[in-house]
């Protein structure tokens, strides 16, 4: 089962993908913030499939962050329609977004993936 780990402060955003990604097979774990997620992607064990993050209401020195960000899997940030993402290994996707449209962009970058 791939793992796709989810940050972002906003917890009805997270529980709700989580509960989809569930339901579409994937392992989904919850995160508020991409400090609380940096263990999770600099451990020796497998990586994951996929790290999401929602960037509403995240301070800007996390939003800085992603500009160097090495995630060992793809990235996918969800950023509102007119804020200046600065995340060139990341796919950015607008809000509003379905959920739906998360999940199929998802499932492209992760079809390669054991």
């Amino acid at each position: 089962m791939k793992t796709v780990l989810v940050v972002g402060r906003d917890w009805k955003f997270r529980a709700l993908l989580r509960a989809q990604l569930r339901e579409e097979g994937f392992e989904a774990r919850g995160f508020e913030s991409l400090t609380d997620v940096f263990p999770e992607l600099s451990s020796a064990g497998t990586a994951p499939a996929a790290l999401i993050f929602d960037t509403a209401d995240a301070p800007q020195p996390e939003l800085d962050s992603l500009a160097s960000l090495k995630a060992p899997c793809p990235v996918i940030v969800v950023a509102a329609a007119d804020e200046s993402i600065a995340a060139p290994q990341a796919r950015v996707l607008r809000r509003p977004v379905a959920i739906g449209a998360l999940v199929t962009e998802l499932r492209a970058l992760t079809a390669a993936i054991p």
